[in-house]
């Protein structure tokens, strides 16, 4: 059982808030202070916050993903353990530490968050093969020649996709490292995904639509967590191949 030294206290009329504004208090050595779920520098720096936070709001997204992800390759006569994969917004390690336990043997995490590499290294020691802090759009020439070396065959996004944390130019750069015909697996918020207008995940990322590009294996509706006022939050987990490169 994980050993802290903080408390969390959830605050009062935090109802309605979206999540981009859901934010609570952490009271350690005898001070609290207030942190945004999405404030991942302070939830990864802090050990075991990410996990205690999450875990209290029932985050299923680093189980659903790498489960659905195991299906579809196994529904196609293929297996986990011949998966070269890359994950994108590696965070803590939940998903890879998951990954790993379904069979892949070789992980790559990359993120742009220093203290990320530092909290996947604790909580989840020996999961990643390599953990880059790199920015996808502006990779170092020799990060990029070991990420091209690796040949990928898979590449997973939890999270952070749907709500551009990865922007497009950065999630392409990604993209087109993969070996033809590579699995593709990540998550979109409800509303994002179902949106028809400008906030619409397809606006942001119109190779989804392209088959020529992307071809959809998989569309699952989910409960990815709960809000901190207790409200379910709906996810889409969206599995396919890639059939050619974002332009």
């Amino acid at each position: 059982m994980m050993q802290v030294d903080y408390e969390i206290r959830r605050p009062d009329n935090v109802q309605n808030l979206v999540i981009q504004e859901e934010f609570f208090y952490v009271k350690q050595n005898g001070q609290e202070r207030k942190v945004r779920l999405h404030d991942y520098p302070e939830l990864y720096g802090t050990p075991h916050l990410y996990e205690t936070l999450y875990g209290e709001l029932e985050e299923k997204s680093h189980i659903v993903l790498p489960s659905l992800l195991q299906g579809q390759v196994t529904q196609c006569g293929e297996k986990m353990e011949d998966l070269t994969l890359l994950e994108i917004g590696a965070g803590s390690g939940a998903r890879g530490n998951v990954l790993s336990q379904l069979g892949v043997s070789s992980v790559v995490g990359i993120d742009i968050v220093p203290e990320a590499a530092i909290a996947a290294e604790r909580e989840y020691p020996g999961v990643y093969e390599n953990y880059h802090i790199e920015d996808l759009a502006n990779l170092q020439e020799t990060t990029r020649q070991a990420l091209l070396e690796k040949r990928f065959t898979c590449i997973l996004c939890g999270t952070a996709l749907g709500f551009n944390h990865i922007t497009a130019p950065v999630w392409g750069a990604a993209f087109n490292m993969l070996e033809p015909n590579s699995w593709v697996a990540f998550n979109v918020q409800q509303q994002r995904w179902e949106s028809q207008g400008e906030d619409a995940f397809a606006t942001y990322h119109p190779w989804v639509q392209d088959e020529s590009i992307f071809k959809i294996t998989q569309v699952h509706k989910y409960q990815h967590r709960f809000y901190l006022d207790g409200r379910p939050l709906y996810y889409y987990a969206v599995l396919g191949r890639k059939m050619g490169n974002i332009s």
